[in-house]
């Protein structure tokens, strides 16, 4: 049987994170190599590597956090999904994420709520979800995977209540 995969999507952090790891590679390496390719023959050369890998340090100390962050929140999201600990919550309402524009369009949240033995009310958001998901939901009790006790770490299944969409 298939192992279903957590769906995160990439956020501005983790844009932000990959874009000055990857420049943090490019420095470094482009110092190193230079240093390595001119070292003896020119006396300024240790300059290029002191530049150019303190530029590159400097990304990667920036975008590596960020990165991390992304890679754990991944690996958090699909051992929610493998463990199965999940709770019903119902789809409470359906908004716009006003935080985000991608094209130029709002994506939209689920938010759902689910009422705990204690009588809380626990309050959960999807993932952004580019178009209105209101009219094509299968159904308004959704699973929201949870971490035990712990409700601040969960990943909501919309993939079980939201058919597969083609945007054309």
């Amino acid at each position: 049987m298939e192992t279903k995969k957590a769906k995160v999507g990439l956020g501005a952090s983790a844009i932000v994170g990959i874009t000055f790891t990857l420049m943090g590679v490019a420095f470094l390496a482009a110092g190193i190599t230079i240093y390595l390719s001119l070292g003896n023959r020119f006396e300024g050369a240790i300059l290029f590597l002191y530049i150019f890998g303190g530029v590159g340090a400097l990304f990667l100390l920036v975008g590596l956090p960020f990165v991390i962050a992304f890679i754990n929140k991944k690996k958090r999201c699909n051992r929610l999904l493998r463990e199965g600990n999940y709770v019903m919550a119902e789809v409470s309402e359906i908004t716009r994420n006003y935080n985000v524009r991608v094209n130029n369009r709002r994506p939209y949240i689920v938010k759902c709520a689910y009422r705990d033995g204690y009588g809380n009310v626990h309050i959960f958001k999807s993932r952004n979800i580019l178009y209105d998901p209101s009219t094509i939901l299968k159904d308004n009790m959704v699973k929201v995977y949870v971490d035990g006790e712990n409700y601040k770490h969960y990943y909501m299944d919309l993939d079980e209540v939201l058919p597969n969409v083609i945007e054309h």
